[in-house]
């Protein structure tokens, strides 16, 4: 839990406020789902009154209504009316969404504004401009921009979400229906981007007015103790095992190199295609997959690591994993198109590679794990990397109360 790591009484001295966090669950349970659990309890711990205003995507079924789900999608007339009681009984200093999509619908930033309490959103991914929210053709494997800030319109037809041509027709609906309306532009108060290069894509590329936008990473929560051992010689993989996070280029890279120098090659995580990859690879002895592991047994993991690799090919917003493994002084081989998802600086705390190449990363990781003394030199980099980011749980609670409070010194 977040508030076990706060321990400085300096993180409590700023004024305290009254927050109603905002959040639609997914199904399946993402990253986003827990990075609000992680600013609840952090913000909850530092004496902050806060309210939930809080629904899943459960209560939807095949029974539900497509014509309901679509208008509710566009606006929820039902979410606008609890919002604004929810508001009218807490009053509320600041009304802080994570996601809000679909079921509470952008009738959120309505209600706030006829309560007249400002409105925070966080941008967990790209859906203000692509259906699918990752800039990604997942029929193609491959990135896509073509929506960028630009009509929605021929994703619909490409079924970009969910694959379905109604499915993305929905989503389409509630972005042409609220760029109309200008309610991205005049009805929410301030969005926090997890990376300049998600800024700039949403300022300059979308049109989000500049002074709306603020930096802030996501928190990185950490077990109260961690122990401190000794570095193995483990290559890590951390994530979903899946075309667009890269662990098929990773092995096949792996499997190039004629002299692993003794390190063991783990992969951490499960998806589609780990059971093709794990029988196609049962007899490389120096690779290993574990599968899904709990949060403590992943940073034991880390703390182990002498490198971790994230060679994912999506733009992602903020990557978690590369982050805490600097936080053991693990330092990370990242894609070039993921590093802008992390803090991770090319021969200082890491090393790049050019994503989806095979050649590129093996020779990458031969350079590497070659030089046991420069892995050494690029982990005690990548820990006071971390150190000196907002990353960390005292630093993040700093970044988000300075956001609440610059929202409040100067007006809605």
């Amino acid at each position: 839990m977040a508030n076990e790591n706060i321990a400085d009484k300096n993180m409590t001295s700023s004024p305290k406020l009254r927050i109603l966090l905002v959040h639609n669950r997914y199904k399946l349970r993402g990253g986003e789902d827990s990075v609000f659990e992680a600013e609840r309890d952090m913000l909850i711990a530092a004496g902050h009154n806060v309210h939930i205003y809080e629904v899943t995507n459960d209560t939807i079924s095949e029974n539900t209504s497509k014509f309901k789900l679509f208008i509710d999608t566009i606006w929820n007339k039902s979410s606008y009316k609890k919002a604004l009681e929810i508001i009218n009984e807490f009053k509320p200093d600041v009304v802080h969404c994570h996601n809000t999509f679909p079921l509470i619908s952008p009738s959120i930033y309505y209600a706030c504004d006829k309560a007249g309490v400002p409105v925070v959103q966080t941008l967990h991914n790209y859906r203000l401009t692509c259906l699918n929210g990752y800039l990604f053709r997942e029929q193609e494997c491959q990135l896509c921009e073509k929506c960028l800030g630009k009509s929605p319109i021929r994703g619909i037809f490409k079924k970009c979400y969910r694959n379905s041509l109604a499915a993305s027709a929905t989503v389409a609906a509630m972005l042409i229906v609220h760029r109309i309306l200008g309610t991205y532009r005049k009805k929410v108060t301030k969005y926090i981007a997890l990376s300049h290069f998600a800024k700039y894509n949403f300022t300059k590329k979308c049109g989000l007015p500049e002074d709306k936008v603020v930096v802030k990473p996501n928190i990185v929560t950490l077990p109260k103790e961690v122990p401190q051992l000794h570095k193995e010689k483990n290559v890590l993989f951390i994530g979903r095992i899946s075309p667009e996070k890269g662990v098929k280029t990773l092995i096949s890279a792996w499997s190039l190199l004629k002299d692993t120098f003794g390190f063991k090659l783990i992969i951490i995580g499960d998806g589609p295609e780990k059971d093709t990859l794990s029988q196609k690879y049962q007899n490389n002895k120096s690779i290993s997959f574990l599968g899904g592991l709990p949060h403590d047994e992943v940073i034991i993991q880390l703390t182990k690591a002498s490198l971790l690799v994230f060679p994912s090919i999506l733009y992602e917003q903020f990557a978690i994993t590369p982050i805490e493994a600097m936080s053991q002084a693990t330092p990370v081989l990242v894609s070039d198109i993921a590093k802008n998802a992390t803090i991770v600086q090319d021969n200082i705390s890491g090393r790049y590679f050019k994503a989806g190449d095979i050649n590129d990363l093996a020779a990458k990781l031969a350079e590497l794990l070659s030089d046991t003394n420069k892995l050494i030199t690029l982990g005690s980099a990548a820990k006071a990397a971390f150190e000196q980011s907002d990353c960390s749980t005292e630093s993040n609670l700093r970044a988000l109360e300075a956001i609440y409070h610059s929202i409040l010194a100067h007006g809605k």
